[in-house]
């Protein structure tokens, strides 16, 4: 198991969704996240998805403490996360503002 996971995520990802298998609110979340990127021009690629039902390990190795969680790494290292099924339009937007890379660029 890495030391540093968050280390792990900033070098190929900013944006990590934390689901629990195929439950309702982790499809929620899976479809507000993707629906939320394409209007903002945010390329998915730079997404991740761990499912915590098949690597429960994960939930230490990032603090996370309930699903679905969007978890993002500022440039700075400094971890955020936005916990729910990202049906919240505006906030969730807030949230992905300052991620890169856009499409666009």
């Amino acid at each position: 198991m890495n030391a540093n996971p968050v280390s792990t995520a900033e070098s190929t990802h900013n944006l990590t969704l934390f689901v629990a298998g195929d439950a309702p609110r982790s499809q929620r979340a899976r479809a507000n996240l993707a629906a939320a990127l394409a209007r903002l021009g945010l390329d998915p690629a730079t997404t991740r998805e761990i499912d915590l039902t098949a690597d429960p390990a994960q939930t230490l190795a990032f603090g996370i403490f309930a699903t679905p969680a969007l978890l993002r790494i500022r440039t700075a290292g400094e971890p955020e996360v936005l916990y729910g099924d990202l049906s919240e339009g505006p906030a969730l937007e807030r949230f992905l503002v300052l991620h890169e890379p856009r499409l666009d660029a």
